[in-house]
């Protein structure tokens, strides 16, 4: 499996360049199996567009013109896309991982809302099926959750993706060890499509489902590849049987909110 990374950062100044440079990307590398997009790139992250409601009012006036055309380039390029946009359902707005390919249009909208965003969480992990397998989505902060990287695995997904927009104060180190202990404990590829710099930390990735990194960036506005052999994942997992010993019944602990040990400040946080 080819897999094609484009991190690239929003542009506030031109939107109709801006679109028009993810589709020359999309176009450029169509032939990969899957091109994977930053979070929010395709309509801007309220992180980085200030004032944040200035976003969220040309929202209401792009929002659907600017989907609806790109997943019909998409298409018409025959590529498979993952990329990241905002949704708007009245005056909430939900924070979607989209994947497009010219069979189907699949939504994810981001689970784990950081307690500096005011997205609608979404309701369920999800796994989309493609002509390339089972393919998990997650977005950012969902990333800091093992137990979500588990139940997708559990659901079938052998390549989890992950977009981002992971800025500069968040040590690049400390996705990297987050997103390799993903792969080794679930034997899955992970991918890792973050924004590069300014602002943000780029270091976008593949990473084996042994936890090796198998092509990084580093922080400036660049497209990578990889190649990828799935088959990897039933090596690893015929010589590390960890899914036939799991012990379910002994991990009914980890389905509470708020664990007895935490005190009571840290039980509300994310409520």
């Amino acid at each position: 499996m080819q897999i094609c990374i484009a991190q690239i950062n929003y542009s506030r100044d031109n939107l109709q360049r801006h679109v028009r440079k993810i589709k020359n990307v999309i176009s450029t590398y169509k032939t990969s199996d899957l091109i994977v997009f930053p979070e929010l790139i395709l309509h801007g992250h309220p992180s980085y567009e200030r004032p944040e409601p200035f976003l969220y009012r040309k929202m209401k006036k792009v929002s659907a013109f600017i989907s609806g055309d790109l997943y019909r380039h998409v298409r018409s390029e025959k590529a498979r896309v993952i990329i990241g946009e905002l949704k708007q359902s009245g005056e909430q707005y939900y924070n979607l991982a989209t994947y497009v390919d010219i069979r189907s249009i699949q939504s994810y909208a981001k689970t784990h809302i950081h307690w500096s965003e005011n997205f609608v969480p979404g309701a369920e992990l999800k796994v989309f099926r493609s002509p390339l397998g089972e393919i998990g989505i997650t977005i950012c902060f969902d990333a800091a959750f093992s137990e979500v990287w588990r139940v997708l695995a559990l659901m079938g997904a052998r390549v989890i993706v992950n977009i981002a927009a992971v800025p500069e104060s968040f040590p690049t180190e400390y996705m990297r060890r987050r997103l390799a202990g993903a792969a080794i404990h679930n034997q899955v590829f992970v991918v890792y499509a973050n924004r590069p710099g300014p602002y943000f930390s780029g270091g976008s990735g593949v990473f084996g489902p042994r936890g090796e990194i198998q092509v990084e960036a580093d922080a400036k506005e660049r497209i990578i590849q990889a190649e990828i052999d799935v088959d990897e994942i039933d090596t690893w997992r015929h010589e590390e049987q960890i899914y036939a010993n799991r012990r379910p019944l002994l991990y009914r602990q980890i389905a509470r909110r708020s664990p007895a040990h935490l005190p009571p400040s840290l039980h509300n946080q994310g409520t």
